[in-house]
């Protein structure tokens, strides 16, 4: 047998805690936890080569209470989050990227190359490659598969916000 007593003072307590908790954007701050730790696993999930600078880009962003929006407006997390040249489909060219101004697209293949661009004394083959064109890359989708995981970790803020309001 279960039984289940309860007192109107102390459901009237809870409520009135629950509301001054919640009052004057007071579920920002689960709300900005959140954030945060969804900008470290993006930062863990995307590919680092030579620099980091993509990496680096994450930000999280006030909109106003309650939101907050996590991006990366590096050109270079688009071209991973889209793909370029349709990746070698039979559209755009059959998925290849030319060069737009010259005859051969500089392709480095060190890090030194690739900060400073060409400079003398660099080795063809080494340090950096010509070519006619090149295949684009495949969509990484890191954010799109990243959404899901974004609403648990909001979800799992949420609850112990909630918990230590309760408690």
């Amino acid at each position: 047998m279960i039984r289940a007593t309860s007192s109107t003072k102390e459901a009237a307590d809870l409520l009135g805690r629950i509301r001054v908790a919640v009052e004057d954007g007071g579920f920002d701050q689960p709300v900005e936890i959140a954030a945060w730790r969804c900008r470290t696993e993006l930062i863990e999930r995307t590919p680092k080569k030579w620099t980091g600078l993509t990496r680096r880009a994450w930000q999280v962003e006030k909109i106003g209470t309650g939101t907050r929006l996590v991006t990366n407006k590096s050109k270079v997390m688009l071209f991973l989050e889209e793909g370029t040249g349709n990746a070698g489909t039979a559209t755009s060219n059959g998925g290849y990227i030319y060069p737009k101004s010259k005859k051969f697209l500089f392709i480095p293949k060190t890090s030194t190359a690739a900060l400073s661009g060409w400079r003398a004394g660099m080795k063809w083959g080494v340090d950096f490659v010509l070519a006619r064109r090149v295949r684009g890359i495949q969509a990484m989708r890191i954010v799109a598969r990243f959404r899901e995981r974004s609403q648990e970790i909001l979800r799992e803020e949420m609850r112990t916000f909630l918990k230590r309001i309760i408690k």
